[in-house]
C-alpha cells in the first residue's frame, strides 16, 4: 500500500509549479521564448492525488489545472500569501475532482 502524501506537500508542488510558470511566462513576455520551459509538475500532482490523467475521463483536468494556473500573471513574484491561496484553491478543486473520480471508478 502507498503511503498517502501530505496536503502540505501537494500544495508546495503546486506552488513550485505556479512559480515556475510565472518565471517561464515573464521570460516568455520579455522575448525569451522557450518552447520547453514547463516542467510539467502538474503531471506528479495529480498522479500524487491518484487522478490518472490517460483516463478520457480526466482529460479536462489537465486544460483546467492550466486555466486555473494562469492566474499567476497576476500575481507579484514575491507575493507569497497569494501563491498559496491560488495553491490551496487548486488543491482544493482536485480534491474535489478526485472524491468525485473515484465515486465514479467504485461504480464501474
Amino acid at each position: 500500500m502507498r503511503k498517502k502524501n501530505s496536503k502540505s506537500t501537494i500544495i508546495n508542488l503546486i506552488k513550485d509549479d505556479l512559480r515556475h510558470q510565472h518565471t517561464v511566462l515573464g521570460l516568455n513576455l520579455l522575448g525569451f521564448d522557450h518552447d520547453n520551459g514547463m516542467l510539467d509538475i502538474s503531471r506528479g500532482v495529480f498522479s500524487l492525488m491518484e487522478l490518472n490523467i490517460n483516463d478520457n475521463r480526466l482529460q479536462h483536468l489537465t486544460d483546467e489545472y492550466c486555466d486555473r494556473a494562469y492566474h499567476v500573471t497576476a500575481i507579484a513574484f514575491n507575493d507569497n500569501e497569494s501563491f498559496e491561496r491560488l495553491a490551496t484553491e487548486i488543491y482544493n478543486w482536485l480534491s474535489l475532482e478526485r472524491k468525485k473520480y473515484m465515486k465514479l471508478l467504485s461504480k464501474s
